[in-house]
């Protein structure tokens, strides 16, 4: 064998002769990225992502055909005796860009969906919205713990910025996400699943997480997965914080959320009850304990007070205390008629607690109008719904009281009106001179922001130090979480003050990411680039020709207590979908984002070389229609690049890729994919293609960045033997993929082999021996010892009335050649037959 000696990338290799520069590259393990290449089979468009340099390329008299002088596409280029190569100089890196714009200029499809990319804890919508609609409830609830292990309370008070940007909206109406994953969280808690969420190996590292409520909660979560020995220590004699005190059971159970928790603390977490920061322990007691980390999560609950004469009076509340009193069940007579000033997402749970607690009539005041109350509108409706007033562009100005008329308290009044703008265009409310008027009431409720902290930090020297905002919150880095003390970590609305339950838990859990590098003495994990090919950033940029053929079908109706009667008791408003109701509705998800996000090279290449698409172009519209007549695989040409590999792959020359003409930039015009009629569908071009233009019908759940396993088997269809690559999710098989580098079919797999592997989910799929039983005529469940005996004692029967020859046996497709041997052996030797085949003699 001739060899010759050349440099790549400064290393000296010896390589076999006749070899190009990308296939020795290869062989020593140094990477040259390519989006077209076929071993053996040239692309007649090439994509000349796999240029490299030779810097003495003047020796060899060879001819670049690329624009740049000294490069050369490495996939067709020979390897030659004393070549300098440099796969990544700076012209190099400069052309692949160059083409990845090119070729990117004309990809059109979305990576993401609007949903997700919308979602503060960019949990993956589509793939848990496309479980539910496979029936894959257990695995749509694992994917949403990933990113949110509070599924259940978010699942019921989520102001859904998700379904904001949900593009159904532009055929019909959004899709209830927040609904579906409510729904996977209470099936799974009524079918008693356990989600066996993985758990890293002990670190030896100690966490102190100070509060219980969601931020607390998510810390503590994803700490323990990482294996670090976690202890949350809590002021109340529950956990919980503002998911137990702060909603009323209207809108969180109290059995659903202690459910949630222990499904957290099944983790291996540990948890001090009754343990008040400041009172019980310093920070200073916790390191002495040896906690190597201390997270802040202790919630915004200090009320701001109401600046007015006589705020102090009886029947005078803050709105946290006053939910507090409610949901502890403790005695509260609020009278008959109330007032709650405020009109921030507390105020309608204080209003419509009161309600509930038999007060007649029960006034918000806000200084504003209503549409521009802090609260989400989908709350003020509902508590308008169940008889709640609004007195708006009015402000409080003073208490009096016992009223005399049958009333407690005389609250004070005075008309407002919108000032002129200020430098950022906002309009202050200000007074109407002469238009105050006295409300009578027996209660009042105030609910005008939450700190995190009444005026400074009990406790020792380390409270002292640590910096608070004007607005008392804690002042924490936000890239790092960290406090201004050094192995002190803050999140949640102990930092931003009053959030939504979501906020906090992305807070929480960038958090986490933060300890557990800063424990462990490691860079941070770097973020998920937020790299995205877009049909249409917002609505206005989407081309309706996307939702042709989309037939309309308005969203299902949440069940929910009519509100003349939710408000006589505290039991839950919203009852939840039924599994029907969820299937519909997850069929109504367009499917928006890519589901071969996890193998799109044209992705991957784009953010490693820092593709700014964005300047550069993308598709803006469908040129084509997306054809689903092949039996298993789906065709959208509108993110088709040209690069032909699958046509090249395919054995069977059964897949045509054409167009009508192609520009000097290898884009084709009237393109079409056609599959001809001796394509066997072995879904061969899929896995080669990495953009998504053909897809496998069955692989609707897209793979972000959920850690998926590969398991190596072997396919059990027939006697073949074809070594197979199960993608597992959890306990979910999500795609079969043939193995390339092992024998016998080095990556072939017939149609069953690469996608009839369905049966494994199906919930009809036996997985116990079933006999019918003579008494009752039907069939029903035994062990298999029980199974094997009836076998024995019928096959006996048999024998001693008919011979042998009466009985015969079909060995399964699925067998090994171990398992026919011992078949073939017992019906030959045992049963004395040579009735005995196999369905697939290979």
């Amino acid at each position: 064998m001739s060899t010759v000696t050349l440099t790549i990338d400064g290393n000296e290799i010896v390589a076999e002769q006749g070899l190009t520069i990308l296939e020795v590259a290869r062989r020593s393990d140094i990477t040259i990225p390519t989006l077209c290449y076929v071993p053996d089979k040239p692309a007649d468009a090439p994509c000349q992502i796999c240029a490299v340099e030779i810097t003495n390329h003047a020796e060899y008299g060879l001819k670049s055909g690329l624009n740049e002088e000294g490069l050369y596409r490495s996939c067709v280029t020979p390897v030659r005796d004393g070549m300098v190569i440099n796969t990544a100089s700076d012209p190099v890196i400069k052309h692949r860009q160059d083409r990845l714009a090119v070729i990117s200029s004309t990809h059109f499809g979305d990576c993401k969906a609007p949903c997700n990319l919308t979602c503060p804890g960019q949990i993956n919508v589509q793939g848990y919205i496309a479980h539910v609609a496979k029936g894959e409830y257990e695995e749509a609830l694992r994917l949403v713990m990933e990113r949110n292990p509070v599924p259940f309370s978010v699942g019921r008070v989520c102001p859904r910025f998700c379904e904001t940007r949900c593009r159904r909206i532009l055929v019909d109406d959004p899709v209830s996400i927040n609904h579906l994953k409510r729904f996977v969280a209470d099936w799974c808690m009524s079918n008693d699943i356990n989600l066996r969420i993985p758990r890293d190996k002990p670190t030896g590292r100690r966490i102190a997480v100070i509060g219980g409520g969601p931020a607390g909660l998510t810390a503590a979560y994803f700490l323990a997965r990482k294996g670090h020995d976690v202890t949350i220590l809590e002021a109340a004699p529950k956990l919980g914080g503002a998911l137990r005190y702060g909603f009323p059971e209207y809108k969180i159970p109290k059995e659903v959320l202690d459910y949630e928790i222990n499904a957290i603390l099944r983790m291996g977490i540990s948890i001090r009850l009754n343990q008040e920061w400041g009172k019980h322990f310093t920070i200073q007691d916790l390191m002495d304990q040896g906690f190597d980390a201390v997270f802040i999560g202790i919630g915004a609950t200090v009320d701001e007070p109401l600046e007015i004469p006589c705020a102090r009076k009886p029947h005078v509340y803050s709105a946290t205390k006053f939910l507090r009193m409610v949901n502890e069940g403790k005695t509260i007579e609020p009278g008959q008629r109330a007032a709650v000033i405020g009109g921030n997402n507390i105020a309608m749970e204080v209003a419509r607690s009161l309600v509930r607690l038999g007060v007649d009539d029960v006034t918000i005041i806000y200084p504003r109008a209503k549409i521009e109350m802090p609260a989400n509108q989908r709350n003020i409706k509902e508590a308008e719904n169940e008889g709640v007033q609004f007195l708006l562009m009015a402000s409080p100005i003073e208490i009096c009281g016992p009223a005399g008329n049958d009333s407690r308290l005389k609250l004070d009044l005075i008309r407002m009106k919108l000032g002129e703008p200020d430098k950022r265009g906002r309009r202050e409310p200000i007074p109407i001179p002469g238009s105050k008027n006295s409300l009578y009431v027996d209660t009042i409720v105030t609910s005008l922001g939450q700190a995190a902290v009444k005026d400074h930090l009990n406790g020792g020297a380390i409270e002292e130090d640590i910096q608070l905002s004007p607005r008392k919150t804690f002042v924490a880095n936000p890239r790092t979480s960290q406090t201004n003390v050094d192995g002190v970590f803050a999140g949640g609305d102990a930092v931003t003050g009053p959030k939504t339950v979501i906020q906090a838990v992305v807070s929480a859990r960038r958090a986490a990411a933060n300890i557990h590098a800063y424990v462990m003495g490691v860079e941070k994990e770097a973020a998920e680039s937020r790299f995205n090919f877009t049909r249409g950033k917002t609505f206005d940029d989407v081309d309706l020709k996307n939702f042709e053929g989309i037939q309309v079908h308005l969203r299902e109706k949440m069940p929910e207590r009519p509100p003349e009667t939710a408000v006589q008791d505290f039991d839950e408003v919203k009852l939840g979908y039924n599994e029907k109701m969820a299937r519909r509705e997850a069929d109504r998800c367009l499917s928006c984002g890519c589901t071969a996000y996890d193998r799109c090279d044209l992705k991957r290449l784009d953010i490693e070389y820092k593709v700014n698409i964005n300047k550069t172009g993308m598709g803006v519209k469908p040129v084509y229609p997306v054809d689903r007549s092949h039996p298993a695989i789906v065709v959208d040409p509108n993110k088709c690049v040209f690069c032909k590999r699958c046509e090249r792959y395919c054995e069977y020359d059964a897949l045509e890729i054409c167009a009508d003409k192609v520009d000097g930039n290898g884009h084709p015009f009237g393109l079409e994919i056609r599959f001809k009629e001796n394509c066997v569908s072995c879904g061969k071009c899929v896995d080669n293609c990495y953009t998504g233009a053909l897809n496998k019908k069955d692989r609707i759940v897209p793979i972000q960045v959920e850690p998926v396993r590969e398991v190596k088997s072997t396919c059990p269809y027939c006697g073949t033997g074809c070594r197979i690559i199960l993608k597992v999710k959890g306990d979910t098989l999500m795609e079969v993929l043939g193995d390339p580098d092992q024998a016998p079919n080095f990556g072939d797999l017939c149609v069953k082999g690469r996608f009839g592997h369905s049966f494994v989910q199906h919930r009809d799929r036996l997985t116990t021996p079933l006999i019918r039983r003579p008494d009752s005529g039907r069939l029903e469940p035994a062990s298999w010892a029980e199974a094997l005996d009836f076998i024995s004692v019928s096959f006996r029967r048999i024998l001693e009335d008919k011979g042998p020859d009466a009985l015969a046996g079909l060995s399964s497709a699925r067998c090994t050649n171990e398992e026919n041997y011992a078949f073939q052996k017992f019906f030959r030797a045992g049963i004395g037959t040579n009735n005995v085949d196999h369905c697939a003699r290979y």
